[in-house]
């Protein structure tokens, strides 16, 4: 379900690939900041059972919690809201914003150990504030994403 105008508010480019893990990945930190927006859909559910689903019941779990650590050390450094696309709109989740960019770009550079170009971005995205504990949080995630070549972010 869409809405009129609703791919154009706070569009920067393109979200992943539906089915790719990026796109799991986006759509896992979409549900976890609707969670804590409206606690009382409880989407983190949906975001534990997609992580899951795309990375088994042992990973998949790890995942979600590393995500929601990264989730958590990113709202301590930034002073601004978080921009994020509706996860429940098809319109709104086509799309990805600035802020969801510079954040998976912080995952793929940890994964890709990349840890000088992941900190200048979550510089930008934690608005030159701190980021040691972000920078930390993604390097976990980094290291329970799966190494295989087909489960790259």
């Amino acid at each position: 379900m869409s809405h009129p105008g609703c791919s154009s508010r706070n569009a920067f480019g393109p979200a992943p690939a539906p089915g790719s893990h990026p796109w799991a990945l986006l759509q896992i930190l979409r549900l976890q900041i609707q969670s804590q927006i409206a606690p009382e859909r409880h989407s983190w559910q949906r975001g534990l059972a997609l992580a899951s689903s795309v990375w088994g019941e042992i990973e998949g779990p790890q995942v979600f919690a590393a995500l929601a650590g990264m989730l958590d050390r990113m709202g301590r450094s930034r002073r601004s809201m978080f921009r994020f696309s509706n996860p429940d709109c098809s319109g709104c989740a086509a799309v990805m914003t600035a802020h969801e960019s510079l954040f998976l770009q912080i995952i793929t550079l940890m994964w890709q150990r990349q840890s000088e170009k992941a900190e200048r971005a979550a510089f930008l995205l934690c608005e030159a504030n701190d980021v040691t504990g972000l920078v930390q949080a993604a390097t976990r995630l980094a290291q329970v994403l799966p190494t295989r070549a087909a489960a790259r972010p």
